[in-house]
């Protein structure tokens, strides 16, 4: 079990705000913190390449941390200064060609999107877009459907950024595995509120970053790339860290995860990430998915009572993700009437989401986004607000 009153003594935030805006931003613990201001203290105090000589049973830690959360080898994760750097860096490196095909779903996240619309005009890149079923989810028949001898790669969203339905990747990793097909999965928003384990969700490649559900600073992301099913693939930049320059004529490129990552990086970021991912780990996942969902019940049963409101999730289980909105009410006049009393809160727009939420909704809504040191009694503050506006 999670002990409440200890996990928020250790968030300061939780004294200051009512924060719903963790799949923006998560509010870190001071472990955390404290990894990242001693290393830049050391750094100050002694040389950056120094600190990071002295700092590596630290460093090291990310690598280990991050393999038990997700249940993988250590050589299969890299650092990356961000998940959109990560997910650019494992689809670039499939060296798409003219004529191949990607498929996606109307829940991809924007960022990604862009690069995909942009790629399928540069390059000649087919792109399917498998449009939602009723209930918010990817339909398995529908994506077999749509596969092709020309389907290079299969693109998911695990938890989307605009809408919190949570899709099955490890039946549409078993898909793509029968087919030989490169799953890519954004992870963003469900590692560290939901329980990953690669060994049985069979993707390729599954990016994340920091700083939402694992807590960890921002500028902070990783890479998962299946040792067994990826080796091959080169990224699409190489440095001294990725590579071995072997002649002067001659390179080899390093079989491990880390071939991904640069030689220049945010080490301080680096050793919070792997402290985030320590204290989630220290938790365990089980009991902060439990919690999470919980309270996300509770605010959708609360929201659900009110006049005028309606939650735009469309299935179950619940994730810590819960949008909805307010009839008369726009959204970002709400969001700042709940800032003035104190609430983080985020939109989600309908300009960065054209294929969900584009084609139901009249406008923006509101995101508001539950980590497991929340409370009852937040979420019935947040109620009375919502009401009351």
């Amino acid at each position: 079990m999670i002990d409440l009153e200890t996990v928020r003594a250790e968030t300061p935030g939780c004294d200051n705000i009512l924060h719903f805006n963790n799949a923006g931003c998560a509010l870190s613990p001071h472990p955390v913190i404290d990894s990242v201001i001693s290393h830049l203290q050391l750094e100050q105090r002694i040389g950056g390449y120094e600190a990071a000589s002295q700092a590596e049973k630290e460093v090291a830690n990310f690598y280990t941390q991050l393999a038990q959360l997700l249940n993988c080898e250590s050589s299969e994760i890299a650092f990356m200064e961000s998940a959109t750097r990560a997910w650019q860096s494992a689809l670039l490196s499939l060296d798409l060609k003219a004529g191949d095909e990607i498929i996606t779903a109307g829940n991809e996240y924007v960022g990604n999107y862009l690069s995909l619309l942009a790629l399928a005009r540069h390059r000649g890149i087919r792109l399917q877009t498998l449009a939602l079923g009723a209930d918010g989810l990817i339909k398995a028949e529908e994506l077999e459907n749509q596969l092709s001898t020309k389907t290079r790669a299969i693109v998911v969203t695990h938890i989307a950024s605009q809408r919190g339905d949570i899709q099955d990747i490890k039946a549409i990793a078993e898909i793509a595995r029968s087919e030989g097909i490169c799953l890519l999965v954004d992870a963003c928003q469900s590692v560290g509120q939901l329980p990953l384990d690669l060994q049985e969700i069979k993707c390729d490649f599954l990016c994340g970053t920091g700083r939402k559900y694992l807590r960890g600073p921002r500028g902070t992301g990783f890479l998962f790339a299946r040792n067994q099913s990826t080796a091959s693939f080169t990224p699409p930049v190489l440095d001294l860290q990725s590579a071995s320059w072997d002649a002067a004529e001659s390179f080899t490129v390093k079989q491990s995860a880390s071939r991904f990552e640069s030689f220049e990086r945010n080490l301080a970021g680096q050793i919070g990430l792997g402290r985030a991912a320590e204290y989630a780990n220290a938790l365990g996942m089980t009991h902060i998915a439990a919690r999470i969902q919980s309270l996300a019940e509770n605010l959708v049963t609360g929201l659900q009572s009110l006049q005028g409101v309606q939650v735009h999730e469309l299935n179950e289980p619940r994730s810590g993700i819960v949008t909805f909105s307010k009839t008369g009410t726009a959204a970002a006049a709400l969001q700042s009437h709940l800032h003035q009393q104190g609430i983080n809160t985020s939109t989600s727009k309908k300009n960065n989401a054209r294929l969900d939420l584009d084609r139901e909704t009249q406008g923006d809504v509101i995101r508001a986004s539950l980590h497991y040191y929340n409370t009852s009694s937040e979420i019935e503050r947040f109620i009375q607000v919502i009401d009351r506006f």
